[in-house]
């Protein structure tokens, strides 16, 4: 019986994280709007330098913030503690295209036997 609940649960997590990714539309229209609102100052690729140095690379923050947690802000109006960031209030449909970006960045959250992957997912921050 406990077996059962464990299987269970482990293919509902899988479910959920699964569920959690977005869809290829969704994290390609979030690609493209990071490119057109964020990438002048972060980051938005998996290896490069921000362009400015104080802006952190958006595939960096799933270890600062749960990225779904993110979601109120972008909605609200997302403000910051340094005057370079600008203020600005995403759409529903742009907040979960851009959430759906930032976990496809995550390397934590695609399974891989490339050791430099998990080398990826694990190391500390740039």
């Amino acid at each position: 019986m406990w077996k059962e609940a464990i299987a269970i649960s482990l293919l509902l997590t899988g479910a959920a994280t699964f569920a959690a990714a977005g869809s290829a539309g969704e994290v390609s229209r979030g690609h493209d709007l990071a490119e057109r609102r964020c990438a002048s100052c972060h980051s938005i690729g998996e290896t490069n330098a921000s362009p400015n140095r104080l802006a952190p690379p958006l595939r960096n923050l799933y270890r600062q913030y749960p990225v779904d947690a993110l979601q109120p802000a972008f909605l609200n109006g997302l403000e910051v503690g340094h005057r370079d960031m600008p203020r600005f209030i995403l759409t529903p449909q742009e907040v979960t295209d851009i959430i759906a970006f930032l976990h496809d960045l995550n390397p934590c959250r695609k399974p891989s036997s490339d050791d430099a992957a998990m080398a990826q997912c694990f190391a500390p921050m740039e």
